[in-house]
């Protein structure tokens, strides 16, 4: 299966997501879409949230851009993992299983590709996504894009994996930024190992808080 048409959407500065869409897409309801807060990080905020459905298949995407002055190298796979576990409760469906592969650091960006299956009621589906962390514009800023595809298991999976291939970021990924006077200081703290670990985890809670929020659970 190839797309039959695609958007460009702005994502960060100097970045573009140019997203493939099914033949025959319609816009998802505003209330299957994840909800997402950002308001913990200053200067957060989500740059897309798209729902498309089509004969069966459901595609989400969505990027978030933060000030970068709290990263630090090696931080990406929480990030990233903890994107995971988001994305997973935030699909809508029983997961029955998930599977996440290698992290890849290419073209001064990182992605991780991931794959499941689950069930939407009655309803069997197979989960093919990806993400892609990186860093755009002058201030470095960083930008994480999560795309999620759903269709019905009794196929492979190729059309969510078409999809996929065929969407691309257009503009240009620009290097990390330098570490910032917390985290120099942070390194130089070695003498003081617990005190260390206790900052690295508030750098690593400032930046898992930028990803997917869980939709909002239904009321009872």
């Amino acid at each position: 299966m190839s797309s039959s048409a695609s958007e460009l959407h702005s994502v960060a500065p100097g970045l573009g997501l140019r997203l493939a869409l099914p033949a025959g897409a319609s816009d998802a309801a505003k209330e299957a879409l994840p909800a997402i807060d950002v308001s913990a990080i200053a200067g957060a905020k989500v740059t897309l949230l798209r729902g498309v459905e089509a004969d069966g298949l459901s595609l989400r995407a969505v990027c978030v851009t933060a000030p970068s002055r709290q990263w630090v190298t090696g931080l990406e796979e929480l990030v990233l993992d903890r994107a995971s576990g988001l994305v997973r409760g935030g699909l809508g469906v029983a997961i029955e299983r998930w599977e996440a592969g290698p992290i890849h650091a290419q073209l001064q960006r990182f992605e991780q590709a991931f794959e499941g299956a689950g069930r939407s009621g009655a309803r069997a589906v197979v989960i093919r996504g990806q993400h892609v962390l990186g860093f755009a514009g002058s201030e470095h800023d960083a930008a994480l894009c999560s795309l999620a595809c759903l269709e019905p298991a009794q196929g492979t999976g190729a059309r969510c994996s078409a999809l996929l291939g065929a969407t691309a970021f257009e503009g240009v990924f620009v290097a990390p930024p330098e570490p910032g006077l917390l985290v120099r200081t942070i390194f130089l703290a070695a003498e003081q190992p617990l005190a260390t670990t206790a900052a690295l985890g508030v750098l690593a809670a400032a930046g898992v808080t930028v990803l997917l929020a869980r939709r909002p659970r239904p009321r009872p």
